[in-house]
């Protein structure tokens, strides 16, 4: 779960630079979608990696 916490405040971090950077309607295309892709890719991988040490 560390990793999680810490893809998360990545993607709050890089998502609050880019929300000034990009205009609004591309902000979610370009940010939105991919960190929560990421985000839940790196829970899923947690996930597998804490059921098969167990």
């Amino acid at each position: 779960m560390k990793l999680t916490k810490i893809a998360v405040i990545l993607a709050v971090i890089a998502g609050i630079i880019l929300y000034f950077v990009l205009p609004a309607n591309q902000f979610f295309l370009y940010f939105g979608i991919p960190a929560i892709l990421i985000v839940n890719g790196v829970r899923i991988f947690e996930q597998r990696k804490k059921c098969s040490s167990n």
